[in-house]
């Protein structure tokens, strides 16, 4: 058990010192200056949130939506290749379905 944590270990620090070019490029000069941000106590984040309410219609939108996704799925799954073409034509149904 011991050996396991160490090798763990091991490969935790071995991940520490790589580098990530691409993720360190991502980050904008603006955001490299910018001061850290301020620590506030989680029951404050908590005590801030909106209550969600469910509304006579909630379950009517979702059954909606859950139609207009199987919809999409379906017409992507009878499809065997994507080209330009294809491309274009499935964009225009998803257009139709509202999505």
């Amino acid at each position: 058990m011991q050996a396991v944590l160490r090798i763990t270990a091991f490969a935790a620090i071995l991940a520490s010192c790589t580098t990530f070019p691409k993720l360190d490029a991502a980050v904008s000069d603006a955001a490299r200056r910018a001061d850290y941000p301020q620590l506030v106590p989680a029951d404050e984040l908590l005590g801030k949130r909106t209550q969600v309410r469910l509304t006579e219609t909630t379950g009517q939108t979702l059954l909606a939506r859950a139609a207009r996704l199987q919809a999409r799925a379906r017409i992507l799954r009878n499809i065997p290749t994507i080209d330009d073409e294809t491309r274009s034509r499935i964009a225009s149904r998803l257009r139709r379905l509202g999505g």
